[in-house]
């Protein structure tokens, strides 16, 4: 019957533990200290430095704990201070083990050597036993001599008797073959009588624990896509979005998402501080703009009312602290942020189907919600400080309107002055920091090539480049300067400087500039390019886009577009004309001349000159001949005999 030998000393059992408890906190203090280093990372950013972007932050920090008050409050904090120590003292307990070799070598024990005589044995046992004899035992050592001298008259016996010695050399043990034992990694406190509750221990951890994490993050995988969007809003979005949508009907598709369901649901007495929301927003609407704000009957869902009527008071700049909350205030920043993350997905659908007008109005509903200003409102309101009240002044008896950051930097100091004139000192000067902090593009460069044709033909794999300056462009370029290829190449990789963050007020958090560049009819309302994202544009940049081009040849009139997803007002849209030819206009290609200078019969160049002017035959009877009659016999026998026929036959 099988026995089994448990590890009461705790060796194997200590560094079990010390290694399960390795496995699970490595990875979780370096993903702790990585957060914190990113978070510390963070806030050395270059951001926006003007007082309503500074009052902004100082909310959001207040709203928000920081990340080492959430790490020191969370339970993985106290799971890794419990389970370091955990490992430390296993650690230690280890290292003070002395480990006992289960081995016992009757050899080794008198120290001889395997095979030796009976007469060193016997030798070697005197001399041992008139060290270690109990009786010559110094005060003190007589326990460790008594243990050692009967360790040495055991393995005395074991080497002197004939079948002893036989069946350790044998079967590696005095006694002979022995029965079969198994080894247990546990103390046997904890199976010997606590059987049951070990084997619940094990059911509930591996039977029940782990296959309900693991069903958890598959569940939880399963329902987001690739880009952390729910499935299942991604099916709204695919039914609910046409082709004619505008930025009204995109905000409506959104507020439907499901994610504003789960995370941001109508709370209890949340209905009557909406109802005043509500009616803020349609009088806002209706004095600025003459518009109707339609309310949604009961029949929509409690959550996407509530979402939809968040999104238009963010972006009426109507204060729902004072009308609402704290708790729906914070709910607003909410669908706000993940707003802009769905709108990439509404985006995907738009650029997939190839709906132009679709893609733009998304896109603009992006700058908007970055910039909570209103769809078609001026975008001079970016600037902080400039509100309706500031401009319901200026334009009184004015027939020019101030509406862009452009119009305002190409007024000359007075009419700037007097345009702001309601503003203190440090609020002029915010003004003007971010009205020049904003990055303002022009197309310095645009033009069509395909490599290695100076014209662009049907069916052709067509580059389009795409130079854009961050600043005033004197002239642009449109013919094909094969000179600058070289520099366009590298110009990517040379440009490393870095924009600024962008300067936005009202989004809870931080966004670097980025800029779609594509190409569009709006005759068909078709995106031709699928729009290709780039940001840092500090001076200038090449941008080069791949595209086949059309498969018939004519005149294209397409439209550039260059829209920002941050700031609203700062988009180009430019007509560029694409002449296609048919491949019959290529020009001929120039022969290439191979010709080398006569190499001699005897080298390898002269043998593969005879192969192509004579054949393979006349080369593999050995060469040209001096004599034409032996050419000819040789040339006749060679086709006789191998089949091949020359270039002299053929003649």
């Amino acid at each position: 019957m099988a026995q089994y030998t448990y590890d009461e000393e705790g060796y194997n059992f200590h560094y079990f533990l010390i290694s399960v408890l390795s496995i699970c906190l490595v990875p979780t203090t370096i993903h702790s200290i990585y957060s914190l280093v990113k978070s510390k990372s963070k806030k050395s950013k270059d951001v926006c430095q003007c007082q309503p972007c500074q009052n902004e932050r100082k909310n959001a920090k207040s709203m928000q704990k920081s990340t080492v008050k959430k790490l020191l409050t969370s339970p993985k904090f106290l799971f890794l201070i419990i389970g370091w120590v955990a490992v430390v003292l296993l650690t230690m307990e280890v290292a003070k083990a002395e480990y006992k070799s289960v081995t016992w070598d009757p050899y080794e024990v008198l120290g001889v050597k395997e095979g030796s005589s009976l007469a060193d044995i016997k030798k070697t046992f005197k001399k041992l036993s008139l060290v270690y004899h109990p009786d010559k035992a110094k005060a003190g050592s007589e326990r460790e001599n008594e243990e050692r001298f009967i360790d040495i008259t055991k393995a005395y016996k074991v080497l002197t008797d004939d079948d002893t010695r036989k069946n350790y050399e044998e079967f590696g043990h005095p006694d002979g073959k022995q029965s079969f034992t198994m080894g247990v990694a546990l103390p046997k406190r904890l199976v010997e009588g606590n059987g049951v509750y070990l084997l619940i221990f094990y059911a509930l951890a591996f039977g029940l624990g782990l296959p309900y994490f693991m069903a958890r993050w598959w569940y939880r995988s399963r329902r987001l896509t690739k880009d952390k969007i729910l499935n299942k809003t991604m099916s709204i979005f695919v039914k609910g979005l046409k082709e004619n949508n505008g930025v009204r009907d995109i905000i409506d598709l959104l507020a439907g998402a499901i994610e504003f369901e789960e995370q941001a649901e109508v709370r209890p007495g949340e209905e009557k501080a909406l109802k005043a929301i509500n009616a803020s927003i349609s009088e806002e609407l209706e004095n600025r703009f003459g518009e109707k704000f339609d309310r949604l009957d009961q029949s929509v869902p409690a959550y996407r009312r509530k979402a939809r009527t968040l999104i238009y008071a963010y972006l009426l700049r109507i204060d729902v602290q004072t009308k609402g909350n704290q708790l729906l205030y914070k709910d607003q920043k909410f669908i706000i942020d993940k707003s802009v993350h769905l709108i990439q997905g509404l985006l995907q659908i738009a650029t997939v189907k190839q709906w132009l007008g679709c893609a733009c109005a998304l896109m603009e509903l992006q700058q908007c919600l970055l910039q909570a200003n209103f769809p078609g409102d001026a975008s001079i309101k970016e600037l902080p400080h400039v509100s309706n009240t500031l401009l319901r002044r200026y334009y009184r008896n004015r027939k020019v309107h101030v509406k862009t950051i452009q119009q305002l930097t190409a007024m000359n100091e007075d009419d700037r002055k007097n345009f702001l004139q309601p503003l203190s000192g440090p609020e002029y000067l915010d003004v003007m920091d971010v009205a020049a902090r904003i990055p303002q593009l022009n197309v310095q460069k645009a033009v069509f090539k395909v490599i290695g044709d100076k014209i662009v033909t049907t069916g052709a794999i067509i580059t389009f480049i795409l130079k854009l300056k961050n600043g005033t462009v004197v002239s642009v370029e449109t013919a094909d300067n094969e000179e600058d290829d070289e520099e366009e190449e590298d110009v990517e990789t040379k440009n490393k400087k870095s924009l600024p963050m962008a300067h936005t007020p009202y989004y809870p958090g931080e966004k670097k500039p980025c800029w779609w560049i594509f190409l569009g009819d709006p005759k068909v309302n078709r995106i031709l390019v699928a729009p290709k994202k780039v940001t840092d544009i500090v001076d200038e940049q090449t941008i080069k886009v791949p595209f086949p081009g059309p498969p018939e040849p004519g005149l294209y009139t397409f439209s550039l577009y260059v829209k920002s997803d941050t700031y609203v007002g700062t988009d180009i849209v430019q007509d560029i004309k694409l002449k296609v030819h048919d491949p019959a206009d290529l020009p001929d290609e120039t022969p290439v001349d191979d010709s080398i200078s006569e190499p001699e019969d005897d080298s390898i160049a002269g043998q593969m000159k005879i192969m192509r002017e004579q054949g393979f035959a006349t080369a593999l009877a050995g060469g040209a001949s001096k004599n034409p009659k032996a050419e000819d016999d040789d040339s006749s026998s060679s086709e006789d005999e191998a089949g091949y026929v020359t270039e002299s036959d053929s003649d």
